[in-house]
C-alpha cells in the first residue's frame, strides 16, 4: 500500500468514531431542557432509568421537555441526555454511563448495564401536542400520560403506570405497581405482576386482540355496551363477574370462563392468580 492510501485509511479510522458519536447534553447542569416540534402522528419517546416520566398537554403545540437530576448529595456529572431524531420521530434518553447509547426507532434504546451507584434519579416532565404518539418508559419510577396521545406505550419495571384521557390504543406494562388506563378509543393491553389492572375504553376501533394480566391483583375492564369478543378468563384465587351476557363454551367454573360475547370477533384474554376479574359496561 502506498503512502497516500495509508494516510487515507488512517484518516477514515480517526473520523469514524466522530461520525458515530452521539451528541450529549446536560452533563454539567442539574436541569436540562429540550424544545422542538413533533408532527401529528409521529412518536415522542422518553426512556429513563431511575425516576419518573410524566407527559401532559403542551400550551403551544410544541414539545417542551424538562429533565431534573436529583441526588442524595453525591456527584451527578455522569448523567447526561441524548436525542435521536429519525423519520419525524424524536427519542430522548437519560444516560448514566458512557458505554450506553440512545438509538432511534421508538423502542427500548438503552444498551448494556447502567450502574447507578450514587442513587441519583432524573425526573422527566414533557409537554406535547395532543395529536402525537407517546412513548413513556422508565425502569425504576412511575410513568404518567395525561390528556395526550393518539397512541400510547407506557412501561415501567418498578413503578405504577397511569394513562388518562388519551384518544387511541394503549399498551401499558409494569412489574411492581398498578396499571390504570382510560382512553377514548381502545384497544388496550395491560399487564403487571404485583398490582391491580384497571382499563376503561369509551369506544373501540379496529379488531385487535386485548390482553390483561396480573399475578397479585384484580382486573377490571370497562368497554362500550355494544361489545363483541371471543373471551377467556382465568383466575386461581378469585371470582369472575360480567355485565355482558356470555355464550359459554368448553369448561366453565367460578374461576374459569370462555366463550363469546355478542357476535364474537377480537380475542379478549384476562388472567390472574390472586384477585377478581370483572368485565363492565363503560
Amino acid at each position: 500500500m502506498n503512502r497516500t492510501k495509508i494516510l487515507a485509511a488512517l484518516a477514515l479510522l480517526l473520523v469514524a468514531p466522530v461520525l458515530g458519536a452521539q451528541q450529549q447534553y446536560g452533563r454539567d447542569s442539574d436541569t436540562w431542557r429540550w424544545d422542538g416540534r413533533v408532527e401529528a402522528g409521529r412518536w415522542m419517546s422518553v426512556f429513563n432509568v431511575n425516576g419518573s416520566v410524566d407527559f401532559a398537554i403542551s400550551p403551544d403545540n410544541m414539545v417542551h421537555l424538562v429533565a431534573e437530576k436529583r441526588s442524595n448529595g453525591r456527584e451527578m456529572d455522569d448523567i447526561h441526555f441524548e436525542v435521536v431524531q429519525a423519520g419525524g420521530n424524536v427519542t430522548v434518553c437519560a444516560i448514566w454511563n458512557d458505554s450506553s447509547r440512545c438509538e432511534d426507532g421508538g423502542t427500548s434504546t438503552i444498551r448494556k448495564n447502567q450502574n447507578n451507584e450514587n442513587h441519583s434519579s432524573v425526573k422527566f416532565t414533557v409537554k406535547v401536542p395532543r395529536n402525537i404518539r407517546v412513548g413513556a418508559h422508565s425502569v425504576n419510577g412511575g410513568v404518567s400520560v395525561r390528556d395526550v396521545g393518539v397512541e400510547v406505550r407506557a412501561n415501567s419495571v418498578n413503578g405504577g403506570v397511569n394513562v388518562r384521557n388519551t384518544s387511541g390504543p394503549v399498551r401499558a406494562t409494569t412489574v411492581n405497581g398498578g396499571v390504570d388506563v382510560s382512553t377514548a378509543a381502545g384497544p388496550v393491553t395491560a399487564s403487571t405482576v404485583n398490582g391491580n389492572v384497571d382499563a376503561r375504553m369509551a369506544s373501540l376501533q379496529g379488531d385487535d386482540d386485548m390482553s390483561f394480566k396480573t399475578v397479585n391483583g384484580s382486573i377490571a375492564i370497562y368497554v362500550p355496551s355494544g361489545f363483541d369478543a371471543n373471551f377467556r378468563f382465568d383466575t386461581v384465587s378469585g371470582g369472575i363477574d360480567s355485565d355482558f351476557p356470555m355464550t359459554l363454551t368448553g369448561r366453565w367454573g367460578p374461576r374459569h370462563a370462555s366463550g363469546k360475547i355478542g357476535n364474537g370477533g377480537r380475542d379478549l384474554r384476562a388472567s390472574n392468580v390472586n384477585g377478581s376479574i370483572e368485565l363492565r359496561k363503560q
